[in-house]
């Protein structure tokens, strides 16, 4: 049973999911509603980062079968947004974060 969150690099986790489920790029593709073109690109890093939008991360993952949150990419997101969007969340953060790392 796979594990309710991967903390791999989505790049290197999807073609492990991919082959785990016998299921081409391609068929992904139609299933989220991009081009193969557009994924392949993605997971080679060529002409994009290699991190998907958020909520193109999400659709893989419903796609997929896994929680919305799967991909740690989304949940960088998640925590991107929130820090951005609200002060004290920031600060809060900031503060939890030195604390833990000192530097």
């Amino acid at each position: 049973m796979r594990q309710r969150w991967t903390n791999r690099p989505f790049v290197d986790e999807l073609p492990d999911l991919l082959r785990e489920r016998d299921l081409s790029l391609r068929a992904l593709a139609r299933e989220v509603r991009v081009s193969d073109a557009h994924l392949s690109r993605l997971l080679r890093g060529v002409g994009y980062r290699s991190v998907p939008s958020a909520e193109l991360a999400r659709r893989i993952a419903g796609a997929l079968g896994l929680p919305s949150d799967y991909f740690k990419e989304v949940r960088q997101h998640y925590i991107l947004d929130k820090v951005r969007a609200d002060a004290e969340v920031c600060n809060s953060v900031y503060r939890s974060l030195k604390r833990r790392f000192g530097d």
